[in-house]
């Protein structure tokens, strides 16, 4: 078919005749081709398309047959407009998810910082505590040691009475 011949690029009739000759499809091979799907309908090579594209089904003038070309072209351009939408609101609902989450890590983040830090200081205060104990039980441990050097020192009795070799008896 050449451009300006008449005939118009989508049909297989005449223009002349008013109408498209219903031409049965045929396979490379001459056997009757029975699938009747577009490759918008996902007829094979192993995508599965979800379309309901149906190509259209002409008849009339040929003023008739662009009208019905036109309507079927808007057809098409709504519905992919509609589902256009609909992914961009899937998108949007997604990112608000992500970003909920991405906040909610970055709250996480904070939580778990504080609580480093928390258990930072009372793990100082918990050994200041046990440096303190440490210091009290020396010094214990020293008095104890004194007073127990004062009992042997004494002869077995806390109070030692010195008597002195200058005192009569």
């Amino acid at each position: 078919m050449a451009y300006g011949s008449g005939r118009p690029a989508w049909g297989g009739g005449d223009v002349e005749d008013g109408g498209l000759s219903r031409r049965t499809p045929h396979n490379s091979n001459g056997s009757i081709n029975t699938n009747n799907g577009s490759y918008q309908q996902g007829g094979g090579g192993g995508r599965s398309y979800q379309s309901n594209y149906q190509a259209p089904q002409l008849s009339g003038t040929y003023a008739e047959q662009q009208t019905q070309v036109m309507e079927d072209a808007m057809r098409t351009h709504v519905n992919a407009e509609t589902a256009a939408n609909n992914v961009l609101a899937k998108l949007h609902a997604q990112r608000h998810q992500l970003q909920n989450a991405n906040d909610d890590t970055w709250e996480m983040r904070q939580n778990v910082a504080t609580a480093q830090r928390e258990l930072k200081e009372l793990q100082q205060k918990a050994w200041a505590k046990k440096r303190r104990l440490y210091a009290i039980i020396g010094l214990l441990a020293t008095v104890d040691f004194m007073l127990f050097f004062r009992i042997v020192q004494c002869g077995g009795s806390f109070f030692c009475r010195h008597y002195s070799s200058n005192s009569s008896n």
